[in-house]
């Protein structure tokens, strides 16, 4: 009994799985790598963080929630600036990031219950505009680090 009290008092594991790059028309791309092909994304979203919200950039991304179809399983990329046409979240239009403070992508995996998610990770990743800005084509920034897209795909089954 013990047990099951300490398990259902935990939160669930956030493992570095986001990775962030640069898309050829300048767009910010998110590469989010579930542990499994077969899970299913119940929810994606985008969070600025800023230290104050004076003067903030109106074309600036400031953040978004999505919920990605039921068929959405796998590695999935995405750009920052706004949803995937058939997920079902809004976003303000945005086209470029904000200098001030830093950005949180997460996606969960988990199942949907009657009336809620039930969790059984979260994917995370954070950075600051700046970490994407020195990106070279090719280059993913993750885990506070720039790596090639096989290494982030290696880090991600490491982390796993």
């Amino acid at each position: 009994m013990a047990l099951s009290l300490l398990t259902t008092g935990c939160s669930p594991p956030e493992l570095q799985l986001v990775a962030v790059g640069k898309g050829p028309h300048g767009d910010v791309l998110a590469l989010l790598r579930p542990c499994s092909n077969a899970a299913h994304m119940e929810e994606v979203s985008i969070q600025h963080v800023a230290e104050e919200a004076d003067g903030a950039d109106p074309e600036a991304l400031d953040g978004w929630s999505a919920r990605p179809p039921q068929s959405v399983t796998g590695e999935q990329q995405i750009s920052l600036y706004q949803p995937p046409k058939n997920w079902h979240g809004a976003a303000q239009p945005a086209s470029k990031l904000s200098s001030a403070g830093f950005y949180s992508v997460d996606f969960i995996i988990g199942r949907k219950d009657a009336q809620s998610i039930i969790v059984k990770y979260r994917g995370i990743g954070t950075f600051k505009a700046v970490d994407v800005d020195g990106l070279a084509p090719g280059q993913w920034w993750a885990d506070g680090k720039v790596m090639s897209r096989a290494q982030f795909r290696e880090h991600a089954d490491d982390v796993c």
